[in-house]
């Protein structure tokens, strides 16, 4: 129960006199904050009502005599001036039998500053209790209450006999089963569910360094993230270092990544954490050995995202302090690898079940949904497979009427920067995609894709020259290695033509500066790499390429008579591949023209 319905049951409890015979058990998880609800959500509950209570912790306590000094001392306290707290214990001298050096039931009491020993049977029938709930607590900490046969007899005594109203309150249940004497004693036991808002505004949110740029409620995530797990106050303390490192890791306000599921995975991260302070760790999965787990292949991904943490949380197990860099670093691989989609593509899949109802839509929602899409092309974060369907909302909308023609290269704009954004999108990628659609989309759509596809290959063009210019532009003894590892990468590709983009100039140099390695490196791509060459479009602009290596080398000569060798052998290649590259041209144009 919620501590409102526990609060209920017990007013209940308290107002029936028929009830008054048998006792409450209230239980729940070591350190789950029992005691702070009764102390203070109970306690000010039940004053409304002119219900006091009076709480007596049972840590310690070996014997019925001293149970009932602790109900007296407490029951004594409970009177808000000391008169009254005075006029109580002097009716108890009155009306008992006081044996003066007895050792029995001896309690210093410490607002009054005397010593006193009261037959326990008497006491107990003397003190009024018409309007008292009498709290045992901590009765696992007790070897008089572990007897439960005995100690249940002394509850039953009070309950029965004296009228009390008592409350046990325990980490686990009593057994109706095992022993009789608990149904004569207990009338109900009510299991105490923690209030995690009031643990999260009580323990934590104090010790909590929260940033100020947080955009979620923590109090929320938090108490999320407690639910279904063993809530231990000890434990949650512990944690709390940890809880830290995770609010104040840069991934926990990463744009990119989806809102909902940046703030799942910091809720998931506490319940975690909380356990490891506990010294529980989650199981691995029975069938997570089998071949055949496609039933629980929900429960395995969620094992092996724990394993992301568990270095991290290893520590809280045995007791220890975390390392923070490594909190950190595990916090944000276990954030990334919950959310593989990022909050573009999440929200392209909230818009794509929308737009399967377009047909159904009114113009006010339609008008709506291409909002959403205006601010998404925007942004232009969406991943190269939302690329045909973000161009086939976007032309619906033109179509229909809502977008005019402009949009059309607003969206080739957007797509540009969403292939930029997106590593694992080029050119290639584009095509195989353009060819897997065919014509699923309809032509105007694969024509934006065909523009997009023209100038992401420019821009890896100008990438490569770029790299090129960079690498190639001092020539040293080894620069002839690199250019015809280059060259031999790029023949085998499908954009050869690649290899005119390093300049002739720096051919012949690297031939003149290089080492023997570096010369039969360029001798052996000349001789054998280049006659591969077969990029139709530009065989003519190879042959012109050769030529101005050749007419280069013949300018720059040699630096010694076995570098003017090998020069010489390069020089034969070349006049090879040239003769090889123009006949391959020649009856290239001759095809060309057969077709015309």
């Amino acid at each position: 129960m919620q501590a409102n319905e526990i609060t209920e049951a017990i007013k209940n409890y308290m107002q029936c006199d028929a009830i008054g015979l048998h006792a409450l058990v209230l239980h729940g998880e070591w350190g789950s904050g029992k005691t702070y609800y009764c102390e203070n959500d109970l306690k000010a509950a039940l004053k409304g009502i002119d219900v006091k209570t009076c709480r007596v912790s049972l840590f310690g306590v070996s014997d019925y005599d001293e149970i009932c000094n602790r109900v007296l001392a407490s029951r004594l306290h409970i009177y808000e001036n000391a008169k009254d707290r005075v006029g109580t214990a002097m009716n108890v001298f009155k009306k008992s039998a006081i044996e003066a050096g007895t050792s029995a039931l001896n309690s210093k009491l410490a607002d009054l500053g005397i010593q006193i020993s009261v037959n326990s049977d008497l006491m107990l029938s003397l003190i009024d209790m018409t309007k008292v709930l009498v709290i045992l607590d901590d009765c696992e900490r007790s070897s008089f209450a572990h007897d439960d046969r005995s100690f249940l007899g002394f509850v039953n005594n009070m309950v029965e006999n004296h009228g009390w109203h008592v409350m046990l309150v325990r980490n686990q249940p009593l057994s109706f089963e095992d022993d009789c004497s608990v149904e004569k004693a207990v009338i109900r036991q009510i299991e105490y569910e923690p209030d995690l808002q009031v643990l999260y505004r009580v323990m934590v949110k104090d010790k909590l360094r929260i940033p100020k740029h947080i955009d979620f409620e923590v109090m929320d995530a938090i108490a999320e993230g407690l639910k279904g797990s063993l809530v231990n106050i000890r434990a949650l303390l512990r944690s709390i270092p940890s809880i830290n490192c995770a609010l104040n890791t840069a991934v926990l306000f990463d744009e990119n990544i989806d809102f909902h599921g940046r703030v799942k995975a910091f809720s998931d991260f506490v319940g975690y954490t909380v356990q490891a302070s506990a010294g529980i760790v989650p199981d691995e999965p029975k069938d997570a050995k089998k071949s055949m787990s496609i039933f629980n292949a929900s429960e395995l991904q969620e094992y092996d995202n724990y394993l992301t943490l568990s270095k991290a949380l290893a520590p809280l197990t045995e007791g220890k302090d975390i390392n923070p860099e490594t909190v950190k670093s595990s916090f944000k691989k276990f954030v990334l690898k919950k959310n593989p989609n990022s909050a573009a593509d999440v929200e392209a899949q909230e818009m794509e079940y929308h737009w399967g109802a377009l047909h159904c839509l009114e113009d006010s929602e339609v008008e709506l949904l291409a909002n959403e899409l205006k601010n998404m092309l925007a942004k232009g974060q969406y991943s190269q497979e939302w690329f045909y369907k973000i161009i086939g909302f976007s032309l619906n909308l033109i179509n229909l009427g809502f977008w005019d023609e402009s949009y059309r290269e607003k969206l080739l704009d957007s797509l540009r920067l969403a292939a930029n954004h997106d590593p694992k999108c080029d050119a290639a990628a584009l095509r195989q995609e353009r060819d897997n659609f065919n014509d699923f989309y309809g032509t105007d759509a694969n024509l934006i894709m065909d523009k997009l596809i023209t100038e992401v290959e420019q821009d890896e063009r100008e990438r490569d020259l770029n790299r090129i210019s960079f690498e190639f532009s001092i020539v040293d003894q080894n620069t002839g290695k690199t250019i015809s590892a280059f060259f031999e990468e790029v023949i085998k590709s499908e954009h050869q033509n690649r290899i005119l983009d390093v300049p002739a100039e720096t051919v012949a140099m690297s031939t003149y500066e290089g080492t023997a390695d570096s010369q039969n490196s360029l001798h052996s791509f000349f001789h054998t790499g280049m006659k591969r060459y077969r990029d139709k479009h530009s065989l003519n602009e190879a042959v012109g390429w050769l030529k101005k290596i050749d007419a280069q080398l013949v300018k720059v000569g040699s630096k010694s008579r076995m570098g003017g060798l090998r020069t010489k052998w390069i020089r034969k290649d070349i006049k090879e591949a040239i003769e090889t590259l123009s006949e391959r041209a020649q009856c290239t144009s001759t095809e060309s023209d057969s077709v015309m």
